[in-house]
């Protein structure tokens, strides 16, 4: 026998839970004999507001309170269905306490009591689940609207009436009817999109599904809602008189809703009683179960469906009722005319001005519709833009910007979608009211050609394609991107980068870039943002065009590369925001100047910057790491076909750097390439990235005694009217014998390369490699109407500590410019390591890294391949432009 006490209080317990247990399975015994579903809802919430008030009185008693329930200082409150009284044999139980005061010690000794019993009766003693919250009346300002959902149907259980009724007072004085009702309409149409989107599925939810409980509760919660009626003026039968009045409900409907709510109840009454727990997804297993205890199949018809069909097609007939008439009920509440505040109405989903004068509040009214109206996902009426723009023609000025600013970030800080309502604040001039910086260029035709739209609306169009990445079902090229912008921890910061990356190019004769982020800085300060923002913004508007120039134009297989721009970036998000900024700024630009090319070299730049700022990116390695990679590679690639000493062979004549920036797959076919040109037989292969508009096109061949191997290949790509964006040349040195391995991405008119098209160039490079035909003479009979090729720039910078020295070459030809340049390089014996060509700045730019140059200044070696690449075949010099180094 146990020395342990025996706890006074445990009779008790045992008394209450047993008289609950016993109670409910009375009722459970009606359901099966036929009781009626909101019938035995009321009866079994009865009984549960009998065990709390019970309940209520042991734990003053214990507590040692002399007051009575009534007189006590607190309130106990069912919410929910249990405030409905609608509470399903096995549905949770919501409660909520409500004390006077907060740090009241003797409310918290009875609220600690009424507590532990709710627990051991309920939970322990019954297996049944209790929502607790404890509210104080300052709460009722900060709820959110599942609470507020709740609340709505709050009624007294136990305690004081006059407090209840205060915090009654409370909740409807802070009430926000309009929120409440978008919120809860939103919150419901996501719900049913969730669950299938009809009545019509196999195994309906009664409660959650489309044509469930939740959307009749839905209807009454926005009727209730749009005219502020406290829970007792819309329970029970009152709710059929608010759906009248207030939803546009018929008669009819009335009376079919009804006999809906009734079935919906007696089934989910039963399929409680049959489960023995809370269940409301009413699955096949169940159906027939559930159809004989409500009495179907009871007088079988020869010929008729089985008796659970016939369940399930009266099920699904309500179901659709509640469903539409629900649906009918939304649409006209959320049509009819709400207050939105601060002299605003909506009409029809549609801001449009409330029936007082709008002219005697503060101007930031104007941003706070559309605040609104982004919120909400809103119209405009034309009597809101007519007030707006008629404010503006007087100049308005705000007492407090912040406030107009505060409006302001909350939309572009939403996580919503910001282009609708900042394109309609540009077209009527509020956004050049609130940002005048952006007003400016709102209407300025920028110098560079390339864009299609203004600096202004070119800037509204990077916030479009930002806003496209929102949208989860995109394109699956979009993937990683919209993965990093629905992580951002600061989108208000990109979107006012966005908008304000191109206001320096007016009115200054400073670079744009610098001049706006100058700009930027102030109108933040301006708005109110935390001298950390407007630094991050001022940041991206510095540096928005970095990554595409450096994506474009620069080898990205060098470290230096990386780490130089990484030690300007500094940070991860920063560099998120502007690999964002970046693909918006490029594809905002006009069609077709962002392309699968583009993106590519973006997304290696953001990559390898990602991996040098986490620490991951490897450096140049030393002579250890050096042969622990071969090795590595030999024992991946040392299979049947790639023999191992075959392999050895191959990564010991290649530098470090070709293992740094090659995959498995493409070694294999580097080293099956290299055995046909041993033999003399360059080899040609193509690759066509899933999905990319460009082809990745691998040339072997043995290398030359003299530069010129590159020339001869872009020369083949020229002839063959190719785009060429990049190479890039890897030479496998052994003893005497050189083979190189060319990289080149390329397209075809945009597209990757046709079957026809690669026979074409491949004949075309094996051609010119193994000497049966000259290059010139190639693109004399491919090309009939090619034009001389002019240099616009041309300047070379030394990069002493690697070892070559960069070449960069601007003109108007981008398909000329690798083959042009490439042969002049060869020209004058400079060897090259890697090339990027790309349209920058409205020109076609090249940068070629190259070897042997580093002996000359870099004036006289930019002179020199000028007038290389201004040579005739003759030997003659056209007039080539006069340029700086």
């Amino acid at each position: 026998m146990s020395d342990r006490p025996v706890d006074p209080r445990a009779g008790i317990v045992k008394e209450l839970a047993q008289t609950l247990k016993t109670e409910r399975e009375a009722l459970a015994a009606q359901v099966r004999a036929g009781a009626g579903g909101l019938a035995t809802a009321a009866a079994y919430s009865d009984l549960v507001d009998s065990v709390i008030r019970r309940m209520l009185a042991i734990a003053m008693e214990r507590a040692g309170s002399s007051r009575t329930p009534e007189t006590l200082p607190m309130a106990v409150v069912a919410t929910g269905g249990y405030g409905r009284r609608e509470v399903c044999p096995y549905s949770d139980v919501d409660l909520t306490f409500i004390p006077h005061r907060d740090g009241d010690p003797d409310l918290d000794a009875i609220i600690k009591e009424l507590f532990s019993l709710v627990m051991h009766v309920f939970i322990d003693g019954n297996k049944v689940e209790v929502g607790y919250a404890y509210r104080l009346l300052d709460d009722c300002a900060a709820l959110d609207h599942q609470t507020t959902s709740g609340l709505l149907d709050a009624r007294l259980v136990a305690g004081s009436q006059r407090l209840f009724i205060q915090f009654e007072d409370a909740f409807w004085s802070s009430f926000n009817a309009t929120s409440f009702i978008f919120e809860k309409l939103e919150e419901r149409r996501a719900q049913q999109s969730a669950e299938g989107g009809t009545p019509w599925t196999v195994e309906p939810n009664l409660k959650s599904g489309v044509g469930g409980l939740r959307d009749l509760h839905a209807a009454v919660w926005v009727s209730q809602a749009s005219q502020a009626l406290e829970a007792a003026r819309a329970r029970g039968d009152r709710a059929w008189e608010v759906l009248s009045r207030l939803g546009g409900m018929l008669p009819g409907e009335v009376d079919d809703i009804r006999a809906a709510k009734e079935f919906l109840f007696r089934t989910r009454n039963a399929l409680h009683v049959l489960a023995g727990r809370e269940l409301d997804q009413l699955n096949v297993d169940r159906q027939e179960d559930v159809a004989a205890m409500l009495g179907y199949g009871d007088e079988p018809v020869e010929g008729a469906m089985p008796p659970f069909q016939r369940f399930m097609r009266d099920l699904y007939r309500h179901m659709s009722a509640v469903h539409r008439i629900g649906a009918d009920v939304a649409s006209h509440v959320e049509g009819g005319r709400l207050m939105l505040g601060v002299g605003l109405d909506c009409v029809s989903r549609k801001v449009t001005p409330a029936p007082v004068l709008l002219g005697a509040v503060e101007p930031d009214w104007m941003v706070m519709a559309f605040d609104l109206a982004q919120r909400y996902e809103l119209g405009f009426t034309a009597e809101l833009d007519r007030a707006i723009v008629g404010a503006i023609a007087d100049e308005p000025v705000c007492a407090a910007p912040a406030v107009a600013g505060e409006a302001f970030t909350r939309m572009l800080a939403s996580g919503r979608p910001c282009d609708r309502v900042l394109q309609h604040m540009a077209e009527i001039g509020l956004l050049g009211w609130l940002l005048p910086e952006f007003g400016d260029v709102m209407g300025l035709v920028p110098f560079d050609s390339a864009h299609d739209f203004t600096v202004g609306q070119h800037s509204l169009y990077v916030v479009r394609y930002l806003d496209e990445l929102l949208d989860k079902g995109g394109p699956e090229a979009l993937r990683e991107l919209r993965h990093i912008f629905g992580e951002l921890p600061h989108r208000e910061c990109l979107y006012m980068a966005a908008l304000l990356h191109d206001v320096g190019k007016i009115g200054t004769d400073r670079p744009h870039a610098d001049s706006g982020a100058d700009a930027a800085r102030r109108i933040c300060a301006r708005l109110g943002w935390s001298e950390e923002a407007g630094d991050t913004v001022a940041f991206l508007v510095r540096h928005h065009l970095r990554m595409a120039e450096l994506s474009g134009l620069h080898d990205l297989t060098l470290d230096s590369t990386i780490q130089r721009f990484v030690g300007i970036v500094s940070d991860v998000d920063r560099l998120q925001m502007l690999y964002l900024l970046t693909y918006a700024d490029t594809r905002a630009v006009g069609a077709g100047v962002w392309t699968d090319v583009k993106a590519r070299f973006l997304r290696d730049l953001y990559r390898r910057a990602d991996q040098a700022l986490a620490g991951d990116l490897a450096d140049d390695m030393d002579a250890a790491g050096l042969i622990r990679a071969r090795k590595h590679l030999v024992r991946e690639l040392a299979v049947d076909n790639l023999p191992a000493p075959e392999v050895e062979a191959h990564v010991a004549g290649l530098p470090g750097s070709y293992m740094l920036n090659t995959s498995f797959e493409e070694i294999a076919l580097h080293i099956g390439l290299a055995r046909g040109a041993r033999r003399g037989a360059p080899g040609v292969a193509f690759h066509d990235p899933r999905g990319a508009g460009y082809t990745e096109v691998t040339v072997c061949a043995l290398d030359e005694p003299q530069p010129g191997l590159l020339a001869k290949i872009a020369g083949a790509l020229y002839a063959a009217d190719l785009a060429v964006h990049s190479a890039q040349v890897f030479t496998r040195v052994s003893g005497d014998e050189r083979i190189a391995f060319d990289t080149l991405f390329v397209d075809f008119r945009g597209r990757q390369l046709t079957p026809g098209k690669r026979k074409e160039v491949s004949d075309h490079v094996t051609a010119v490699l193994t000497g049966t035909v000259a290059v010139a003479d190639l693109v004399s009979r491919k090309r009939r109407k090619a034009h001389p090729f002019v240099a616009d720039e041309t300047t070379v910078q030394h990069m002493r500590s690697e070892g070559f020295s960069m070449v960069q070459v601007a003109s108007q030809d981008l398909q000329a410019t690798l083959y042009r340049v490439a042969e002049a390089l060869a020209a004058l014996g400079w060897d090259i390591l890697s090339a990027r060509v790309s349209v920058f700045k409205n020109k076609a730019r090249g940068n070629f890294y190259v070897k042997d140059v580093l002996g000359f200044d870099p004036g006289q070696a930019a002179a020199m391949l000028r007038s290389a690449l201004h040579a005739d075949k003759d030997g003659d010099a056209a007039a080539a432009p006069a340029e700086e180094s």
